[in-house]
């Protein structure tokens, strides 16, 4: 490489130079040896846009950086190194603008992974259909309120624009989509989506096809749970969809074609829960006082029922409560003399039901209100605190007792017993009673929830029924519009004669024909072949018509 440098004054004021004070000398630029197309200056009087482009005008791309280098030890050299640390500050400067700008220019660009979604030509509003399977219900966390579950979607809606067309033969990213997500889903495992062109031969509906979204995902989902009645509570683990497009021009509704199920076989919580087999799906209108937006959106549920088994809180926490509570009564042993013995009885065991109650909380999320074993739990705790509370007033009876001969402080004990021996056993009555209650009255709305979703099927497997019979008189009937008419008459003629008729494929002469046999009676009548009597009395005619 060899320099050299611009010594005409009009060059010297150019644009780079001119912006900065105190002037800098003239710059040097490299010429390659080896680059065909000499660069060129910019004149001075052209504007520029910046400093920062007049120098990638005047110098390649590839050479920037040696040219700042010599930049710098040239005006080192001549003006000293306070300009030279200038000069370094407004290069960084430089940089981090272009930087900064090259940041906001990816920023804009849209992403690889953004969808267009397409509104539809006809501007109709669509009913689409949603089926779910739901495959398998997993871990139900009830401290997060939440669960897993891996379902199977099918929302299926008319599209005229497939009509005539395969499913390899569309588009399907720039197809009209519903645009519908979980928006209760805390993460989505994996999710696998297909589309598929169902024909319709429907009257009524014109002939359109449909088109079917099949989603089979697997994700955790969030669930508000109602505790009042732990342990013997039921939840309601629901799947919340939403669409992206407004009620006016999306409505979801179930798809009475087919009903929605569930697998009780894949259900690994068995230990702790009992899930009912009935599915509830159905679309939710949103209330307006608890939604901020100024449109509505359609929302469709599907939920399915859990029922807690209680085994494991009643004999680990509930009747180790109950022990801990009968324990109490030992301290009665001990002489009234002595209360500080008798306190260290019933405080150790207060600060024992106090850790059981910690260990109940540990099950529970944060909530407000008391569940029905948190209610035990404290009873208990206050029962302790009353039997505290009774050793203490015992030291003192029996301290101040003015008359030694009638034994005040052994008359308090004794009523004191039987007071608490009440309050334990109507605690622990309460409890039992209301537990059969609240599992009884779950139990009847999980019978009830399910003989309704055992009658919504029913629904569907005769609506069903009645299409199948439906799609068979329309197929007969084409067949009968499609029959010769003298094929017909044969067809009259045997019905008059008695006989039965069939088509044949082809006779000997190789023409279509018809064939009749049956069997005819003396009076014209049909009569069993299976009946001896008949039999006997009748003919069995068989005859062939070439049509």
């Amino acid at each position: 490489m060899d320099f050299y440098s611009i010594s005409s004054p009009r060059r010297q004021q150019s644009s780079l130079a001119s912006q900065y004070q105190p002037r800098i000398p003239p710059p040097y630029v490299i010429r390659d040896n080896f680059c065909r197309r000499q660069p060129r200056l910019r004149p001075s009087n052209q504007p520029t846009g910046s400093g920062l482009a007049s120098v990638s005008d005047v110098v390649p791309t590839k050479f920037s950086g040696e040219l700042l280098r010599v930049w710098r030890y040239t005006t080192g050299k001549m003006a000293g190194d306070k300009n030279v640390e200038k000069l370094d500050a407004m290069v960084q400067s430089l940089s981090r603008v272009e930087d900064t700008l090259k940041q906001i220019e990816i920023n804009g660009r849209p992403g690889e992974t953004e969808d267009f979604h397409v509104q539809r030509d006809d501007k109709q509003k669509v009913f689409a259909r949603i089926r779910c399977n739901i495959i398998t219900v997993g871990d139900i966390d009830t401290v997060t309120q939440q669960f897993t579950a891996e379902i199977y979607l099918s929302v299926t809606w008319k599209e005229p624009k497939v009509k005539g067309l395969k499913r390899e033969e569309v588009k399907w990213e720039e197809m009209w989509d519903p645009r519908f997500y979980f928006f209760n889903a805390v993460s989505i495992d994996k999710m696998q989506t297909n589309h598929y062109i169902v024909p319709n031969n429907d009257d009524e509906a014109g002939g359109i096809p449909d088109v079917r979204l099949s989603i089979r995902m697997k994700g955790t989902f969030k669930c508000s749970m109602e505790l009042k009645d732990f342990p013997f509570d039921y939840q309601e683990l629901t799947i919340k969809l939403m669409s992206d497009w407004p009620v006016e021009d999306v409505e979801f509704v179930k798809d009475m074609n087919i009903k929605d199920s569930i697998r009780l076989d894949t259900f690994t919580g068995n230990q702790q829960w009992k899930l009912w087999k009935h599915v509830i799906a159905q679309p939710i209108e949103e209330d307006k006082s608890l939604v901020g937006a100024h449109r509505s959106y359609p929302i469709y549920h599907i939920t399915t029922h859990v029922q807690r088994k209680p085994g494991f809180y009643i004999w680990n926490i509930a009747l180790i409560m109950l022990l801990i509570v009968l324990l109490t009564f030992s301290s009665f042993v001990v002489d009234r003399t002595l209360p500080a013995d008798r306190l260290s009885v019933t405080v150790t065991l207060l600060l024992t039901a106090v850790a059981f109650k910690y260990v109940v909380s540990q099950s529970l999320p944060l909530i407000s209100y008391l569940t029905l074993l948190d209610k035990f739990v404290l009873c208990c705790l206050i029962f302790h605190c009353l039997v505290v509370g009774q050793n203490a007033l015992s030291s003192v009876v029996e301290l101040n007792d003015p008359d030694a001969d009638k034994d005040w402080a052994k008359w308090f004990d004794f009523i004191s017993i039987i007071i608490l021996a009440g309050m334990v056993f109507n605690i622990t009555v309460g409890f039992i009673l209301t537990s059969f209650v609240k599992q009884n009255n779950a139990r009847k709305r999980m019978e009830k929830a399910t003989a309704e979703y055992d009658a919504k099927c029913e629904e569907i497997n005769q609506n069903w029924l009645a299409r199948q019979r439906s799609t068979e008189a329309k197929k007969k009937k084409r067949n009968e519009q499609n029959i010769p008419p003298t094929e017909k008459a044969v067809q009259a003629g045997a019905s008059a004669k008695g006989l039965s008729w069939k088509r044949s494929s082809k006779d000997p002469n190789g023409k279509n024909g018809v064939e009749l046999q049956g069997v005819k009676t003396d009076g014209g009548q049909k009569a069993e072949p299976s009946s001896q009597q008949s039999v006997s009395s009748s003919k069995q005619t068989t005859a062939t018509f070439a049509v």
